[in-house]
């Protein structure tokens, strides 16, 4: 049940038909884990936080550099030089001293233990990384939400292969190629920061979207927003040059070694 704090606090969540106070104890309920608090690590974090996740933890063992802050919206001057994840467990307390927020300095490998969380958050801009955690997420049946931007662009996937064997997994989506391990990212191509906050608030939705569905809230309801089709087989673009989003169909890959 929530408290009167927390019913003030969540009050214009609380009211929307598809969430209500029972939807809002689910948000609380959860445990999720973000890897990478740069540019999308920042805004996921921060939505998070003042969404009501009520546990939080950040990994990253980077710190601030006075060419982050153009997009990395909760770092500061003054923070350069500390520790990312540390600096963002900060500000996501600072939103929400009620939530349990908590960042370890260390890089993600296939030895993370990621069995107690619910929620993965791929934040990171490191193709190698995003292999490994696609890997761990499907493994140990985690729902995942990864998202990448660079120069005007953005995708978002919501990766769910280890939980419904009928999804793709990041590696149906991009199979590892020369190509992909060429890791175009933000400190070789660039990025716009506006577009790292946009496609970290369609993360945080569509977790939120895919949490409430998993936990069959409000079930019976014909209309609510999270009971819409799910995007686990679409890649969601945002094109900032254009200002357009699309969505494209996807296919799981039957020869994919990570989840078939």
């Amino acid at each position: 049940m929530l408290s009167e704090k927390d019913l003030i606090r969540y009050s214009r969540q609380v009211i929307i038909p598809d969430i209500d106070e029972q939807g809002q104890e689910i948000l609380i309920s959860q445990k999720i884990l973000i890897v990478g608090a740069g540019g999308l690590g920042c805004p996921v974090g921060l939505y998070c936080a003042a969404a009501g996740f009520g546990n939080i933890e950040i990994w990253d063992n980077d710190v601030i550099e006075l060419s982050n802050l153009n997009r990395q919206i909760a770092h500061q001057t003054n923070d350069i030089g500390l520790n990312k994840a540390k600096s963002l467990e900060i500000k996501c307390s600072q939103i929400n001293s009620s939530i349990s927020v908590k960042s370890k300095n260390l890089i993600f490998d296939e030895n993370s233990e990621v069995k107690k969380f619910n929620i993965i958050f791929d934040c990171t801009d490191n193709i190698e990384t995003r292999y490994k955690i696609n890997k761990l997420a499907h493994n140990n049946k985690k729902l995942l939400i990864s998202g990448s931007a660079t120069q005007f662009e953005g995708q978002v996937l919501v990766i769910k292969s280890g939980i419904n064997k009928c999804y793709p997994c990041y590696e149906c989506v991009f199979p590892k190629t020369t190509e992909n391990e060429l890791n175009f990212n933000c400190r070789n191509a660039g990025i716009l920061g506006s577009v790292t906050s946009f496609i970290a608030s369609i993360q945080v939705t569509e977790a939120i979207r895919e949490i409430l569905r998993l936990n069959k809230h409000n079930i019976k309801k014909k209309n609510n927003f999270y009971l819409q089709k799910s995007n686990a087989n679409y890649l969601i673009l945002y094109d900032a040059s254009l200002q357009e989003m699309n969505k494209i169909k996807l296919n799981k890959n039957l020869h994919c070694k990570t989840c078939n």
